[in-house]
């Protein structure tokens, strides 16, 4: 389950605008992580998780907005886009913040990827790698960079960010505790700091590793899994080595199909297929209320749960979560 304390709110679109594909989970202050290993996490008012469950796409170099908009058609819901790190290896002209509202008014979910510092055993050629004496260091290091790059690109607290950790050998056991030691360290700075951990990594080896931790209080769990295993099954069970009952809550990803071509709208691009069911980024969109008469938010997804205050008609209302429709979250405690 996820290392949070928190409450489901019914979004405004959902009262208003009809039934949308994904929703928000809104955070007040959370007490510390209730699953083993227990790590300290604070979510700053207004925080909020977003869930995707869907098909997405993840390619080297953000595509255009108006490539975007072509490939609406297909069956992909979801992009992964590469916001940082160390082993980036792609120039990323598209990827600003007002590109990130963009796309996120069209109705893409996007999935922050920051390809870190990766395992001394990596099979990944010229990689800058750990240095296993500074592991934690370098992993809480590394999220703090990430932190910095997703709020830059307007990714709000609660957004999940993925650590990019490639495949590497699985058999090297002081590479296994490196990796293990940064990825912990890499989780427990993201919930610091306020936002969701998630971990991409091969199925034989560091998602192997994740799982045989999973219940182990030597290191912090990832909320979120997102695999690499190109055998062009989409399922998010079954995995090879690894517990239907771990990161079973809406917390994992699998990348099924690797690099191909696609085109959809006239566009082609190289991209991998994924599949998801856990926590993406939460982008926050102004909106006006167009309600003619005074809107109430409310501490409750019920209409019947008191008022903690109201809107004016026609008032800019703070921020929106925006997937398929807007949604609206109060400026404090309550929801729309």
């Amino acid at each position: 389950m996820f290392h949070v304390t928190f409450r489901l709110r019914r979004p405004l679109s959902r009262i208003l605008l009809g039934s949308v594909a994904a929703f928000a989970v809104a955070f007040g202050l959370a007490s510390p992580a209730a699953a083993l290993p227990g790590t300290s996490v604070t979510y700053p008012t207004g925080s909020s998780a977003t869930r995707f469950t869907g098909l997405a796409f993840d390619t080297c170099t953000a595509p255009t907005t108006a490539q975007m908009t072509a490939w609406r058609p297909s069956s992909y819901r979801g992009i992964g886009v590469y916001i940082g790190g160390a082993n980036r290896t792609c120039a990323q002209p598209q990827l600003t913040a007002t590109w990130v509202t963009t796309v996120s008014r069209q109705g893409w979910a996007i999935v922050p990827i920051y390809m870190g510092l990766q395992a001394p055993c990596t099979y990944r050629p010229n990689a800058q790698k750990i240095t296993p004496s500074l592991a934690a260091a370098q992993g809480k290091s590394q999220a703090a960079d990430a932190i910095t790059k997703a709020r830059a690109l307007g990714m709000r607290p609660g957004s999940a960010i993925y650590g990019d950790m490639e495949h590497y050998d699985a058999t090297n056991a002081s590479c296994r505790t490196t990796v293990l030691t940064y990825l912990s360290a890499w989780t427990r700075e993201l919930h610091r700091q306020g936002f969701v951990s998630g971990v991409y990594a091969h199925l034989y080896s560091g998602a192997l590793h994740l799982s045989q931790t999973y219940s182990s209080t030597a290191y912090a769990r990832p909320d979120a899994l997102w695999i690499a295993r190109w055998d062009l099954n989409s399922s998010l069970t079954g995995w090879s080595g690894i517990s239907n009952l771990h990161w079973a809550n809406g917390q994992r990803g699998k990348q099924y199909r690797g690099d191909h071509t696609e085109t959809w709208g006239g566009v082609r691009l190289n991209i991998d297929s994924d599949r998801f069911d856990a926590p993406v980024a939460t982008v926050g969109l102004a909106f006006k209320v167009t309600s003619t008469v005074p809107l109430n938010y409310r501490n409750a997804p019920t209409t019947s749960a008191t008022a903690q205050g109201s809107y004016a008609p026609v008032q800019r209302c703070g921020w929106c979560v925006r997937r398929t429709e807007p949604r609206c979250t109060a400026p404090r405690s309550g929801t729309a």
